[in-house]
């Protein structure tokens, strides 16, 4: 947080100097002067197609979405078998801690380079801080309410995942300012910052899925609070480039997803006590008609079964297994909004696997040999704005010689 106030703080030194004002907020009137409720109806009636062409509630869909698959997880049952003793030093620990800024890093520089996006200085600014105070407050009042361990045992305070709620919250406000007025593909590589930051801090054993999935709904949420918020105390006056966002009844072509399922009936062909408990990944998938292509990368956690607890060893990150993988997608509109999606993804797990725990009974040892591996599901995709989309499915998982499991997942998509 202290990172964020701190480019913030350096960003609006050259903003001023450039727009050669006195203040941050010359010429629009004092606060004491604002006509809030004047400026939220003239949003309304003015801006509605040009700036604002969906409402704040399709526009949470996405975090609301969010928010139910982190409920619905069943990641919680890995905390409850096996014990952390201690943290991993990784380099996903320092990636996590450079992406989480990139998206507010892109945009800055952009701004700083004189593209015009969606505000001036003063207003895009003013949004920025908003979105940092609302992120910041919900995350620390449900990290010290909630209590949850971490994954590596060092602290009681992993749930939501803060990295991620920075990183998602960055890429939102990129989207909003650059990726809906100048190029969809902005957002996508803020997004991209923010989901490789989420599976970083799982890689890194600092947080539970469900810790990314809180995070993310909540930095979404917070910008699109943020800039509602804006939008009252501004009205139109800042507003420098129009949204060119798609209708949500045009065909998507391309989509970029966070995916994450869990598994509801497994069987494992090893004599390991271990089976999946949920995945997380990003898939990518280019649709010129019906069908098209799709490519993925996700790692899955793994439940230990046995019949008491056992501890990892100092140093040991949680079970997890790396696939990679592409295949064919499919996309069938079935009505306004809503479409007919299904995903058959061939690959293959990166590397052999060996963990070793400690037990009152000895030492147990986990040995995953690389294999290929199928990913095949259908589902039901919600288009909630130009730009984005959420999906339920149902699908099947097999691990050759390892397991076969039936999966239940969701998927929070950028479409364009």
């Amino acid at each position: 947080m202290r990172k964020f106030l701190a480019i913030i703080a350096i960003s609006i030194l050259p903003a001023a100097a450039l727009a050669q004002i006195p203040n941050p907020f010359h010429p629009y009137k004092p606060l004491k002067q604002i006509d809030w409720k004047a400026n939220w109806q003239l949003g309304k009636d003015s801006l509605h197609l040009s700036f604002r062409p969906y409402s704040l509630m399709e526009r949470s869909l996405v975090p609301v979405a969010l928010s139910a698959a982190c409920i619905a997880d069943n990641d919680y049952v890995l905390e409850k078998r096996i014990k952390k003793l201690g943290s991993i030093s990784s380099p996903a620990l320092k990636a996590a801690n450079v992406t989480q800024y990139s998206p507010a890093a892109i945009m800055y520089v952009m701004k700083l380079c004189g593209v015009e996006g969606r505000s001036d200085w003063p207003r895009m600014i003013t949004a920025d801080i908003f979105s940092e105070l609302l992120q910041a407050g919900m995350v620390n009042v449900l990290k010290y309410t909630v209590k949850r361990d971490r994954p590596d045992g060092r602290a009681r305070n992993s749930f939501p995942s803060g990295h991620t709620a920075t990183a998602f919250m960055c890429a939102t406000l990129l989207h909003k300012e650059y990726g809906e007025t100048v190029s969809p593909w902005i957002s996508v590589a803020g997004y991209g910052f923010a989901v490789s930051t989420g599976i970083f801090r799982v890689e890194a054993n600092r947080h539970f899925c469900s810790d990314v999935l809180a995070g993310a709904a909540i930095g979404i949420i917070s910008a699109e609070l943020a800039y509602d918020m804006t939008d009252a105390l501004f009205g139109e006056r800042g507003l420098k480039k129009k949204i060119q966002s798609p209708d949500v009844s045009d065909r998507t072509t391309w989509n970029f997803s966070l995916v994450s399922d869990y598994s509801v009936k497994s069987d494992v062909f090893t004599g390991n006590d271990a089976k999946p408990a949920y995945s997380i990944g990003v898939k990518a998938a280019y649709q010129p008609w019906y069908l098209g292509a799709a490519v993925y990368a996700g790692a899955t956690q793994l439940q230990w079964t046995g019949s008491q607890d056992v501890y990892l060893e100092d140093g040991a990150s949680v079970p997890d297994v790396i696939t990679v993988g592409a295949g064919v997608t499919m996309d069938i509109p079935l009505m306004k909004r809503v479409d007919i999606t299904g995903d058959a993804l061939f690959g293959s797990t990166v590397k052999d696997l060996s963990y070793r725990f400690i037990s009152d009974s000895g030492p147990v040892v986990w040995d995953i040999s690389a294999g290929q591996r199928i990913k095949a599901d259908l589902g039901v995709s919600i288009r909630t704005t130009g730009y984005s989309g959420v999906s339920l499915t149902a699908g099947y998982d097999r691990y050759e010689g390892v397991w076969e499991a039936f999966t239940l997942g969701t998927s929070f998509n950028f479409v364009f």
